[in-house]
């Protein structure tokens, strides 16, 4: 089974995004990403989160994971945050690195590696 983060080789992300899905995991990502967060029982311990997701999935999250303390991993935030910004095709990819303080190489090198995936074919 392909999952969202799959690529990246993210287990976290992938686990945070079968609790609230992905739009909602990659913007907790972009929060926290390359920090160790701590999931409370009680979503009011930790206001980042729902400032990143809202309270609704926050307490969603909260739920499902509380004890769980979880390493946000900057290379699969930041692969997929390139790839969902150049598929919204709002953003030059000159934008899309200054918008995530990288260099544009960076976002072609990055692109370059998802079309490398997607032609793979898959096994399983």
């Amino acid at each position: 089974m392909t999952t969202a983060f799959a690529s990246t080789g993210s287990r976290v992300l992938d686990e945070i995004a079968g609790v609230i899905g992905t739009r909602a995991a990659l913007d907790l990502g972009c929060a926290f990403r390359g920090e160790r967060v701590y999931i409370p029982k009680d979503p009011a311990r930790e206001p980042r989160i729902a400032q990143a997701i809202g309270e609704e999935l926050a307490r969603t999250l909260c739920d499902a994971m509380w004890g769980t303390l979880v390493s946000i991993p900057v290379r699969a935030v930041l692969h997929h945050a390139v790839k969902q910004l150049d598929d919204a095709g709002t953003m030059t990819r000159r934008e899309i690195a200054r918008h995530l303080k990288i260099r544009e190489a960076q976002v072609y090198e990055i692109l370059k590696r998802w079309r490398e995936d997607e032609a793979q074919p898959r096994l399983f």
